[in-house]
């Protein structure tokens, strides 16, 4: 398989996992980066919600962001996207089981319009690439809808700077745990989820609007218009309660060993299961920093 296929996967990825969320009971002010304090906690840390795939000229940071991260000693994401072995073990788990190809799953219409999708954009359409599993799929059609020839990541974009600031990086999960997760929704309703994709072109407006609440840093008005997607109505606990709990216990140990830059999918940042709750039940201050 391409090594080029599994970089636009990589980024997008946790895009497709972590874009549902419940509301939050009270609306938190617009922020997007987050300090953490209090508990005896010797150094500040900081909770930053990205969106993992963004136009280049719609990328939003400034120096405040910037010098959070430099403060800190240690990068933790969803993802600890500095490891050299990630993006070939995201290769392994990207395959149906026996190499099954889901092609004669979708409508003639859908078939049609996926396969010239990708054809276009990655040069093998789904008699190859149609033994990925359909949320693989789908990171990789996402890539080639937006609305611009050039994306940007914030994933990328901090482990760049990790790197060159010469910080850890640690990742919060694994890819096996992550790819997991799609593993226990019902294929044909990940299958469906991307026939709609490709042949309804307004679905990319409602990807505009989740920008527009992403760049407004309004967390609560991002809930109000994922909301009603069918995987989340079905699958929010599994895709994304489960997890922010299950990312407490690690966070708390990340910042109680040293100043930590935690980087994590905005629709994970608001709720009363959301990550600035969770912790502040935890019993530490969490305050947006404007």
């Amino acid at each position: 398989m391409k090594k080029s296929i599994f970089k636009h996967v990589f980024v997008t990825l946790v895009f497709v996992i972590s874009v549902f969320q419940a509301f939050a009971n009270e609306k938190e002010e617009n922020s997007l980066l987050w300090k953490i304090s209090g508990k005896g906690l010797k150094e500040n840390s900081y909770l930053f919600g990205t969106i993992h795939i963004i136009c280049k000229d719609q990328f939003y940071m400034n120096d405040k962001i910037e010098k959070a991260l430099e403060s800190s000693k240690v990068l933790a994401m969803e993802l600890n996207m500095a490891d050299p072995n990630l993006m070939a073990e995201m290769q392994q788990l990207s395959v149906n089981p026996g190499f099954a190809n889901i092609k004669g799953e979708f409508s003639t219409e859908q078939a049609a319009a996926l396969d010239k999708l990708l054809k276009d954009s990655y040069g093998a359409g789904l008699d190859q690439l149609g033994i990925l599993k359909p949320f693989v799929l789908s990171s990789m059609v996402m890539v080639k809808m937006l609305p611009c020839p050039e994306q940007s990541s914030y994933e990328v974009f901090f482990t760049e700077k990790a790197k060159s600031q010469e910080k850890t990086v640690k990742g919060l999960e694994t890819v096996a745990f992550q790819m997991g997760v799609f593993d226990q929704i019902p294929q044909k309703l990940q299958i469906d989820e991307l026939g709609k994709m490709v042949t309804n072109p307004e679905g990319m407006d409602e990807f505009d609007k989740l920008v527009g609440a992403y760049l407004d840093q309004d967390v609560d008005k991002l809930h109000e218009l994922i909301s009603e997607n069918e995987m989340f109505q079905e699958y929010g606990d599994l895709l994304l309660e489960n997890r922010n709990k299950a990312w407490i216990p690690k966070i708390e140990e990340l910042v109680k060993a040293q100043s930590t830059f935690i980087a994590v999918g905005s629709g994970h940042l608001g709720s009363d299961t959301g990550v600035i709750q969770l912790l502040r039940d935890a019993g530490y201050t969490v305050e947006a920093v404007k």
